[in-house]
């Protein structure tokens, strides 16, 4: 008996043509209902791209963390991540001759990091024409990324020269383009901002140094929200944020040191609240240096179990220990 292979994406309404740039206005506004808003598609659009460039570095494998680290090849790459990561974030439906369909209209998703001058340079087929293109970039180092939907037409692509014969959008097609976001946040590569400490960090190799690697990390970005990729990168261990709790982690290794590893727990909550902390979700950590408070001390301060006073240490300050706080 033969099992039949059910669909892995819904069946799709019949391909509609594109009859103006108002379609590509349509699609704008399309994908802002499915986000949940225009400020909801900007945030989550970030989060895609940030994803699809954590999976090519590929942290927990290399402990890559920087384009500079991939091949070509791998930085080619990052284009087919970022297709599968915005179809899977928006339940996209697979397109008829391009990746996705939009109100039944195929869509095409294109990623570079490549720049001719000031402008991204997209590889945009002939194939895609008649259609409408997403097309995105992002700059890892400043932390910030574009994105723009264009009606691929005759007239708004160069003449491609290569085997493919693709080519960037020409200023007509530039001119064309709808934008989602233009120089919008990528949620930041801390790694990537810090590189020489970053480097310290990574320099103890091997297997079994994982622990002093994210030992390293707590010190030298102490104060800083380090997300789930980067305590993954630094430990090169799926079970990374193991590495930041108590029974062995840095809660227990760097108490002496006065750091508190802030984690997602409500316990931390005033802590956070005093010193006007990100929280950190699930899997993310700050490590903050904290010393005893008196009275005359300016600075913000929360409490313990036992009502003393703690505040953030201050620069070259030896600590000692840690509060405790409620279970």
């Amino acid at each position: 008996m033969l099992l039949q292979l059910q669909p892995l994406r819904p069946v799709t309404e019949a391909k509609r043509s594109v009859a103006s740039d108002d379609d590509v206005v349509a699609v704008r506004h399309e994908l802002e209902r499915l986000a949940g808003g225009d400020a909801s598609l900007t945030k989550r659009l970030g989060q895609v791209l940030r994803r699809a460039l954590d999976r090519s570095y590929d942290g927990l494998a290399t402990g890559r963390f920087h384009l500079a680290q991939l091949s070509k090849t791998e930085k080619a790459h990052t284009g087919s991540l970022f297709e599968i990561e915005l179809q899977k974030e928006f339940d996209l439906a697979d397109g008829h001759d391009t990746d996705y369909q939009i109100l039944g209209m195929d869509v095409d998703a294109k990623y570079t990091h490549s720049r001719k001058g000031s402008s991204p340079a997209w590889m945009i087929g002939p194939e895609i024409e008649g259609n409408i293109a997403l097309v995105a970039t992002a700059d890892d180092y400043s932390s910030t990324w574009s994105a723009w939907l264009v009606w691929v037409t005759r007239g708004r692509r160069n003449v491609g020269d290569n085997r493919d014969a693709k080519a960037n959008l020409n200023q007509a097609g530039r001119d064309a383009r709808v934008p989602i976001a233009v120089d919008a946040p990528l949620p930041p590569n801390v790694l990537l901002q810090r590189p020489e400490d970053a480097y310290e960090v990574m320099r103890f190799q091997g297997e079994r140094m994982g622990q002093k690697r994210v030992l390293e990390l707590c010190r030298r970005f102490e104060g800083t929200l380090l997300s789930r990729t980067t305590v993954v990168t630094v430990a090169k261990q799926l079970d990374g944020p193991k590495r930041m709790r108590g029974n062995g982690g840095a809660r227990t290794h760097l108490a002496d040191e006065g750091f508190l590893i802030i984690g997602n727990e409500s316990c931390y909550g005033p802590v956070v609240k005093a010193f006007g902390l990100p929280s950190p979700k699930r899997g993310e950590f700050i490590p903050l240096r904290v010393s005893p408070a008196a009275t005359v001390d300016p600075e913000p301060f929360f409490k313990d179990v036992h009502g003393n006073r703690w505040r953030r240490a201050r620069h070259d300050e030896h600590c000692t220990g840690v509060p405790t706080l409620p279970a």
